[in-house]
């Protein structure tokens, strides 16, 4: 037997959460439906890992430059894999509070897969 909803999210990227929190609080069973990557290409791929890398430039920068603000300057050597780690954790615990958030919402069920429309042959 169809399991009916009375809304359906495609994709769980920017606004998808918020959406599904109103329509959660409106008390109407909402499918969420994501096919790769819960969160979106801004939280995956996107600006959070980029603006995490940036912020790791940015501090390696200013350690270099610590003579110009009065304090002993610094090689500031960059250790790349430490900084990809972080700029995963980053990510990763952005997911895991998108995940709580979405389980705890009583009337919203994630489904993982892909979903598309289509048309019956004749409707219009």
């Amino acid at each position: 037997m169809a399991e009916r909803f009375d809304a359906i999210v495609i994709g769980v990227g920017q606004a998808a959460p918020a959406l599904c929190a109103r329509l959660d609080k409106e008390g109407l069973k909402t499918a969420l439906i994501e096919r790769h990557l819960l969160a979106g290409t801004c939280v995956n791929t996107g600006c959070i890992p980029t603006k995490t890398l940036i912020a790791s430039a940015r501090a390696a920068h200013m350690a270099r430059r610590g003579g110009d603000y009065g304090f002993a300057r610094s090689a500031a050597r960059v250790d790349m894999a430490a900084v990809k780690r972080r700029k995963d954790r980053v990510v990763r615990q952005s997911i895991e509070g998108l995940k709580k958030w979405i389980g705890g919402m009583k009337h919203v069920e994630l489904i993982r897969g892909h979903a598309r429309f289509w048309a019956r042959a004749g409707s219009a």
